[in-house]
């Protein structure tokens, strides 16, 4: 007999209300356990990270326009308003700030000329992000090496800013980056500030440091909100398409998966096959064990009937109350009717008690139908479900074809 998990079991507190109806969903999975740590599990973290980049593209660009603006800004200024020439930096310092704005400068025509590449180069993001905290640390301490009055300061900390809010990358990234400015920071004052300078220097280490603090407890609510929605984004799209008790596709789902599929087999000249399934008795067996036992049993049924659609273009869904239906690309007839006393051999297998059935088990009626050329996909169903009506008329447990032929 089907096992009924008790409803009175304890369990701990869910981490989100949608969590408690979908645990067994990825989805609900991760919502139930939570995600402190800010990672998910795979493959759901690599469909966050894919997510993250797509919406960060415009925040990408624009922080790429501001740093052109305020470099540039600052190049200008520095060419006509500081005194800096009679220090024999500005050839250095123009050059720094070139490199600074190449970056952005390229960000911004990758993004324009070719997508692809652009996406490509948003894996280089921190290693630009820390290149640029660097050439910005070195014009700051250059400034405290000439000692001007009138200076720029704390660029390095506009990045530290800049590395948790614009470039879409996570928190633990954002986090590497900016501790690694810091750090290299640092290691500049160190290697070109005298000791009397130094004391100086650990104030703007300091405001890097309340900096990082800043955007490192922004980030993180605003990244855990980011996935939280994620999560839950994915799961109604989920619940629109899948059966809630069984986990398969619902009848919505597998009308679009049966126009879709129908296509491509015209067009590849494939031949799809659907398998339409419906538990005998299935009233008979709610009435003597119950429906918690009934909601089992379309459970076991569903778990058994996604094991024969494991290819990547067949489909298996649930279309009824306790009908199913199996789309299976490039199969033919034979194998058609192959897989379907397999189904049967494998439900027959798992011994279901019930006490309407002549063999005293649960079995089931399948209609088989082909796609025939130049046919709507919405007669495969039909043809299926005629199959199915004979078979059911015929006995039972048994496998009836579209054509009529092949009686099991």
């Amino acid at each position: 007999m089907i096992g009924v998990k008790n409803p009175g079991s304890p369990m701990r507190k869910l981490a989100h209300p949608y969590a408690d109806d979908f645990r067994d969903t990825p989805y609900g999975r991760q919502l139930h356990e939570g995600f402190r740590l800010l990672r998910f599990r795979e493959p759901l973290e690599s469909g966050f990270r894919r997510y993250l980049d797509r919406h960060a593209r415009l925040s990408q660009q624009l922080a790429a326009l501001l740093l052109i603006v305020v470099v540039s800004s600052y190049l200008y200024i520095e060419w006509h308003y500081l005194a800096i020439a009679d220090s024999g930096w500005m050839a250095e310092l123009t050059v720094l700030r070139l490199l600074q704005l190449a970056p952005g400068v390229a960000v911004l025509l990758l993004s324009v000329l070719n997508r692809w590449l652009s996406a490509q180069a948003e894996r280089l993001f921190p290693v630009l992000l820390v290149l640029i905290g660097v050439i910005a640390s070195r014009i700051d301490i250059q400034y405290e090496l000439i000692g001007l009055e009138v200076a720029f300061r704390y660029g390095a900390g506009l990045l530290i800013i800049a590395s948790f809010f614009f470039l879409g990358i996570t928190f633990w990234m954002s986090l590497l980056c900016a501790a690694t400015m810091i750090a290299l920071d640092v290691l500049l004052a160190l290697l070109l500030l005298a000791p009397a300078q130094l004391p100086g220097h650990w104030i703007a280490i300091s405001y890097y440091s309340v900096l990082l603090v800043i955007g490192a407890v922004s980030r993180y609510v605003h990244e855990y909100s980011q996935r939280e929605q994620f999560l839950v984004r994915k799961l109604l799209g989920w619940v629109a398409e899948h059966d809630a008790l069984s986990g398969l596709a619902n009848r919505r789902s597998h009308d679009a998966s049966l126009l879709r599929l129908a296509g491509q087999a015209r067009r590849e000249r494939a031949p799809l096959a659907m398998l339409l399934l419906d538990l005998d008795d299935f009233k008979a067996f709610n009435d003597r064990f119950g429906h918690p036992a009934g909601d089992a049993l379309i459970r076991e049924c569903g778990e058994l009937l996604a094991g024969f659609a494991r290819r990547p273009l067949d489909h298996v869904a649930r279309v009824g109350g306790e009908e199913f239906a199996v789309l299976l690309y490039d199969c033919d007839a034979a194998a058609a009717r192959q897989i379907a006393e397999q189904v049967l051999a494998a439900l027959a297998a798992l011994q279901i008690e019930h006490p309407k059935s002549s063999g005293g088990w649960v079995g089931a009626s399948i209609g088989v139908a082909l796609l025939a050329p130049g046919q709507p996909a919405e007669q495969l169903y039909h043809e299926a479900d005629a199959a199915l009506y004979r078979a059911k008329a015929g006995g039972k447990n048994r496998i009836e074809m579209a054509s009529g032929e092949g009686a099991g």
